[in-house]
């Protein structure tokens, strides 16, 4: 039975969190703010993509085109942030900055590309007409959940869910982790699972999903999608006439792939498809 917490109440308080960090990041667009904010909107998805599945309506289909919105405009600088401490830890290991003085131009360069999109994006999103929405569709879920039996509601919820994990398996067993748009969409795909799992572990007060598997599939396809994106930049600074001969760059890529490699081969493929559990 639903013990716990309802899916209104776990709506309620994903909205909450998420508001929490878009005023946070408005105010400062720092790493760990983009970080929190972004994983608050997969949450916010993945409750949402639950309450759509047990009641569809314009308003949930609205809100979650309008939180991918918002994740995918801040994931550029989010890329950055990562790339950004990558590039310090090969710099304090291998590497004088001096030697980087070019990428590292470049690299500023894009960062403040990716810094206005992103503060543009936190300035245009309209909380309160979405707060409003969100309570709308929060009402009707507890209208369902009071007009329909608990056990119901669960067993609805937990087809839904094998119905995603068998989905994940299969991806998982033809993605190619080193494309990019790969892997990226399966870490997608992994996270709102994963949090979908936790929401429902909330409202049973049941551990009935191996959470700890999916954060490590998760774990080692984002560390492998870093890799990627960070030697998609350098790709592009040595794409440039004046940089294509650049030796210490040429350095960093080669390390990079070669750690890119050691993780697909020694950690993503050994990992067994996800089994669903009851």
């Amino acid at each position: 039975m639903l013990k716990n917490q309802s899916l209104s109440q776990s709506l309620h308080k994903t909205w909450s969190n998420y508001e929490e960090q878009v005023h946070l990041s408005r105010n400062q667009t720092s790493p760990k703010n983009i970080h929190q904010l972004r994983i608050s909107t997969q949450k916010l998805e993945a409750v949402l993509s639950l309450a759509h599945s047990l009641h569809a309506t314009h308003h949930s289909k609205n809100i979650i085109s309008l939180i991918k919105n918002v994740r995918k405009s801040l994931g550029p600088l989010r890329d950055i942030h990562v790339e950004s401490t990558a590039l310090e830890n090969l710099i304090q290991e291998r590497l004088k900055a001096h030697k980087l003085r070019k990428f590292s131009k470049f690299f500023a360069k894009r960062k403040g590309s990716a810094k206005k999109k992103a503060s543009k994006c936190l300035r245009n999103i309209s909380l309160s007409q979405e707060r409003k929405r969100v309570d709308r569709l929060a009402q009707k879920l507890k209208k369902n959940e009071l007009d329909n039996d608990k056990n119901k509601i669960e067993v609805q919820l937990n087809s839904i869910m094998k119905s995603s994990f068998l989905k994940l398996n299969k991806v998982m067993k033809n993605v190619n982790p080193e494309r990019i748009k790969e892997i990226h969409r399966f870490r997608i795909m992994a996270k709102k699972i994963r949090y979908q799992a936790e929401c429902l572990n909330l409202m049973t007060g049941l551990t009935s999903y191996n959470l700890q598997k999916l954060k490590d599939i998760q774990s080692v396809a984002g560390r492998i999608q870093n890799d990627g994106i960070l030697i998609c930049t350098i790709d592009r600074f040595l794409a440039k006439k004046k940089h294509g001969k650049d030796i210490q760059a040429l350095k960093i890529r080669k390390r990079i792939k070669d750690n890119q490699d050691k993780l697909i081969n020694d950690k993503f493929s050994q990992l067994s498809a996800i089994k669903w559990q009851n």
